[in-house]
């Protein structure tokens, strides 16, 4: 489907530009602080990115490409939630000229890096026996990728690793990392985001597709999102770690063909896997006192009739649960903002119009004793996806989730890296967005970026696949 001069046609200054600047947004997206490089390096990728597209004009007029051309319909829909049923217009005409702009120019860039990497052989061809990505390109394009996806880890690791020669003292306080960032979210979609393609390497490299160095890759950031999840004390993280093992499980099962020696560096790398996984959950748990009562938790916050703590928790104190203990106040209020959350989103499927206050200024409408937090985010609801929908409606959400489906459904029909990351990320990552504070700018920001890339990744549509399914 590619030829070889389209392939090469993608290693110009442009594409490295753009896996340079893609690599470095992605790293420090959520690092406190770097308001002005985040700029910078979104800025100059997504000229290069609008500049790379042009060239690309063709192929994004196709019919194949109708998921990005949907995707690209929700700016429409946010013009027309402004003009004609905004709650309040100024507030809503802030957001579109600042926040949603920035989602526009990482669109940009999310679409022009997926597809200079579905160009890479490692993305477009399957690998025979024996055969790995051994080019600059394709060895450079994969590793800057993982390192920006992996980012904050890896940046929580080097403070971690500062503080130690600092001090000269072990740090064993699992929040050390969530002080740092200020925030546990980072550090759950980073191991959405890092630990599939992590996984994909491993089992690439240990059934020859790659070079099996790319194992010991996978192995060190794996090792990192397990780390970052048990520092920044992110209940959310592990369970998506976890997830990420089930998955990896299953393909280890399913996609290896097996032979004595594929067995015996499955089972050495199972078990360094198996290791410090089981160390890092294990060490959580014993630190959280959250899990052992979640379940009677949950059932307190799902009854939002008769326990109002949640509404404001100014008031008395958190109700008993089954076992004759205080609710943990995250799990309660997280659950019982949900249902409410929900109820609201059924009332109002339009969507109040602004994505940091809507879920605040619903509930105070319908509950007059609700008591909105003071601050930027003024009641929410602390799941990414019910936000969203909450601000932008339930037609805007869909407009996002119809064509992070697609892209997921074309990526089960193709083989590459890729195509095998996107397949394991996609409902990885919109785990993570239900149950996370994912809600804020450079979230939304990343949540664009990741949508489009996906788009990018699968805009070409094999007419071989389509056959294959029919």
């Amino acid at each position: 489907m590619n030829t070889a001069g389209d392939f090469c046609a993608y290693k110009t200054w442009n594409a490295w530009l753009i896996l340079l600047c893609s690599a470095g947004l992605l790293g420090i997206w959520p690092l406190p602080g770097t308001i002005a490089l985040r700029h910078l390096f979104l800025g100059i990728g997504s000229l290069a990115s609008l500049f790379f597209l042009f060239k690309q004009r063709r192929a994004l007029l196709e019919t194949d490409a109708w998921p990005l051309w949907c995707f690209l319909g929700f700016y429409l829909w946010l013009l027309m939630h402004l003009l004609l049923i905004s709650s309040e217009f100024n507030s809503q005409l802030y957001e579109l000229s600042h926040l949603w702009m920035r989602s526009l120019l990482a669109v940009a860039m999310g679409l022009a890096l997926g597809l200079i990497l579905v160009k890479t052989r490692a993305s477009s061809a399957p690998f025979k026996s024996g055969e790995s990505a051994d080019n600059l390109y394709e060895i450079s394009s994969i590793l800057l990728i993982l390192i920006g996806f992996s980012g904050t880890c890896l940046i929580g690791f080097t403070r971690f690793s500062y503080e130690i020669w600092r001090t000269h003292h072990w740090i064993s306080d699992p929040m050390f990392l969530y002080y740092f960032y200020k925030a546990k979210p980072p550090f759950v979609i980073c191991t959405a985001l890092a630990t599939p393609l992590a996984f994909v390497l491993i089992i690439r490299g240990i059934n020859r597709q790659m070079n099996r160095w790319w194992i010991a890759i996978g192995l060190v950031i794996a090792g990192l999102c397990i780390f970052g999840d048990y520092f920044s004390n992110t209940k959310n993280g592990i369970a998506i770690f976890v997830l990420c093992l089930i998955v990896f499980a299953i393909n280890l099962a399913l996609r290896i063909s097996w032979g004595l020696k594929k067995i015996v560096l499955a089972l050495l790398t199972c078990s360094i896997i198996v290791g410090f996984s089981f160390l890092g959950i294990q060490k959580h748990i014993e630190k959280n006192t959250a899990w052992p009562q979640m379940i009677a938790d949950i059932k307190i916050g799902l009854d939002i009739k008769h326990q109002n703590w949640w509404k404001d928790d100014k008031v008395g104190g958190p109700p008993l649960n089954s076992l004759g203990t205080f609710v943990d106040v995250s799990t309660y209020q997280r659950t019982a903002w949900f249902i409410a959350g929900t109820q609201l989103l059924a009332e109002n499927p339009l969507g109040y119009g602004l994505v940091h206050h809507s879920f605040g200024s619903f509930a105070g409408a319908k509950w007059s004793d609700f008591s909105k937090p003071i601050g930027n985010m003024r009641g929410a609801t602390h799941s990414g996806w019910l936000d969203f929908a909450l601000g932008v409606g339930i037609p805007g959400l869909l407009l996002v989730l119809i064509p992070l489906f697609i892209s997921w459904y074309r990526s089960l029909y193709q083989e590459g890296v890729w195509f095998s990351y996107a397949s394991w990320t996609i409902p990885i990552m919109s785990f993570s967005y239900l149950t996370t504070e994912a809600n804020e700018a450079h979230f939304i920001e990343l949540l664009f970026f990741m949508t489009a890339f996906f788009c990018g990744l699968t805009l070409n549509y094999p007419v071989r696949s389509r056959k294959t399914l029919s």
